[in-house]
């Protein structure tokens, strides 16, 4: 290799015998010449002072479809949000039912089969409830019709109790404005109208929850075989080990909450025998079913229990108030998160965190969702992201 004395800025090079030197500019680095095979050497293209600008309104175009596209989503899983709660409650429901499914599957039973008998079981246990609750409620409101007349006009006699309370803060007024929809201090719903209309919208999304409850139920398999099928094959035995593990804690959950129901509806059962209340076995069904909401349900049924209670006498009304406020503390720190560490093996103390944030980010549905959705985060966070983080 040696300078060419036509530019001394060149060298030039022999590939091999009998080849022609080439030269190299040494500020370019590569051979000015031809290549050895005789083939051109592609130019290098000139510097375009414009590709900043360009780059950076691509990356701004890109970012803002990004967003546009994420509000839109967004919007348009508002505008579902309902429905797609009730599908997911469906989809619990139909976890916390699957374990019955399979236990029959294992006996001989296809799984449709199996999937009619549990449906039937259900649907008679609901039917058998309400044989229960139902000639009660009507006895007490036939109660309540009759005894009505008496009860305004002790209201309007200011010298009883009812009639002072009447006087001070207007109860009759605020009862005939309410019933009639067109006061400015109505009931919440607006009228018997609007709570008709309530009424009508949760027993059409209670007949969709079972309606998908079942349909689920009956294709599971098929629907996790699919969801499985969105893992690449690689790390697909590894998702099917942790999605049949998040079933079984939902169905654990699902199972959890009918035993602390169960619970609640035996005590509230021996409670009112023993305190002589009426319709024992009617108000024990009742906050065994209410006991099924989260958060709010014992407390619904202990009002209702002690109503009834004030029937027999204010003792009796006041030791029943005292024995569900009792229960409820019990129920909340103790009952639950025990039952809830067995059945779905989230800490106590995790449990009472989920349903504190769960009730208030979507109220009685969130506070139900609230459990299944910690465990599956704990599964996930013990069983992937810590193992990562480890090796890391």
């Amino acid at each position: 290799m040696r300078p060419t004395p036509e530019d001394p800025g060149a060298t030039t090079f022999s590939v091999g015998p009998g080849a022609a030197p080439a030269e190299v500019h040494a500020d370019a680095g590569v051979p000015a010449g031809p290549l050895p095979s005789g083939r051109s050497r592609p130019s290098r293209a000139p510097f375009d002072p414009r590709w900043p600008t360009r780059r950076i309104f691509g990356a701004a175009f890109t970012a803002g479809t990004a967003v546009v596209m994420a509000y839109v989503l967004l919007r348009a899983i508002g505008g579902v949000a309902g429905e797609l709660i009730l599908i997911v409650l469906a989809l619990v429901f139909a976890l916390g039912l699957d374990p019955m499914v399979s236990w029959l599957a294992r006996h001989g039973w296809r799984r449709s089969w199996g999937v009619a008998a549990v449906t039937i079981g259900f649907l008679l246990l609901v039917v058998g409830v309400f044989a229960v609750i139902i000639p009660p409620i009507v006895s007490q409101v036939e109660q309540l019709s009759r005894a009505l007349p008496g009860l305004v006009q002790t209201l309007q006699d200011r010298s009883s109790t009812l009639g002072r309370l009447n006087t001070r803060y207007h109860l009759l007024d605020y009862l005939k404005s309410a019933f009639s929809g067109d006061g400015g201090s109505g009931l919440p719903l607006g009228g018997v109208l609007n709570i008709g209309l309530a009424v009508f919208g949760t027993l059409t999304a209670t007949i969709t929850v079972l309606v998908l409850t079942v349909y689920f139920l009956a294709n599971l398999p098929t629907i996790r075989r699919v969801a499985y099928r969105m893992f690449p094959a690689s790390r697909r035995d590894r998702a099917r080990e942790l999605g049949d593990e998040i079933s079984a804690r939902v169905g654990g959950y699902v199972l959890g909450n009918l035993l602390t129901s169960v619970i609640a509806g035996v005590g509230t059962f021996v409670f009112l025998e023993i305190v002589r209340v009426p319709y024992a076995v009617a108000l024990g069904v009742l906050v065994a079913v209410l006991d099924l909401i989260p958060v709010v349900g014992s407390t619904i049924g202990g009002i209702l229990v002690t109503l009834v209670a004030l029937s027999v006498s204010t003792a009796v009304a006041i030791a029943s108030l005292v024995f569900y406020v009792a229960y409820r503390l019990l129920e909340d720190y103790l009952l639950v998160p025990r039952v809830m560490n067995r059945a779905v093996d989230v800490p106590p103390v995790l449990t009472i965190v989920a349903l504190i944030v769960g009730g208030s980010l979507l109220g009685i549905v969130g506070a139900f969702l609230a459990i299944p959705a910690a465990a599956t985060v704990q599964l996930l966070v013990t069983r992937v992201v810590w193992p990562r983080l480890d090796v890391a």
